[in-house]
């Protein structure tokens, strides 16, 4: 029960920022979203990526609903099914941005590897934390580009592939 209250809290935060965040009236918004970069990208691409993303979040209330009952191996399967591979890599390569692709890898290599090796030492107070770094960083990419542009939707062609760039010691898994 726990655990769905959290997931009900936090479902609620992410609503509560976002409204915020497309209110013509908030200052926040009209700061952020003059700033906020388009990724020219198609729409099959855009909506492929959006697909991820939405996964991301769904895996996210998962993995916090798993932490509140000290399920550390579910917040570990999870978070490794989220990690980096071949397929996650191209994908962020050709949408032709580099900060973009930075940002991916951020959250696909760095975040997700941080949040378990987290749950592999079954703390809870260091897995928070870890997964606090992963929605910072979903938040710092929301706040720097979007996919879509309004109200005409323009079509856009793929951009050239950016380069893959991996941390130190971070290799592409299957």
């Amino acid at each position: 029960m726990q655990g769905k209250m959290i997931f009900i809290a936090f479902s609620f935060l992410m609503l509560f920022s976002l409204s915020a965040q497309t209110d013509p009236d908030n200052e926040t918004s009209k700061t952020t979203s003059a700033k906020r970069v388009l990724l020219e990208i198609p729409y099959s691409d855009r909506e492929g990526l959006l697909r991820v993303m939405r996964g991301n979040l769904i895996n996210l209330g998962k993995m916090i609903d798993a932490i509140s009952t000290d399920d550390f191996d579910t917040v570990q399967q999870i978070s490794e099914q989220m990690s980096f591979n071949k397929k996650k890599g191209k994908g962020l390569a050709r949408r032709g941005n580099k900060a973009f692709t930075a940002m991916g890898v951020q959250f696909h290599a760095v975040d997700t590897i941080a949040v378990m090796n987290a749950a592999k030492s079954k703390d809870r107070k260091e897995t928070l934390q870890a997964m606090s770094k992963m929605v910072t960083t979903c938040v710092a990419c929301h706040s720097s580009f979007q996919v879509m542009e309004w109200p005409d939707n323009k079509i856009y062609k793929r951009p050239e592939p950016t380069e893959l760039v991996l941390p130190e010691g971070y290799e592409i898994s299957h």
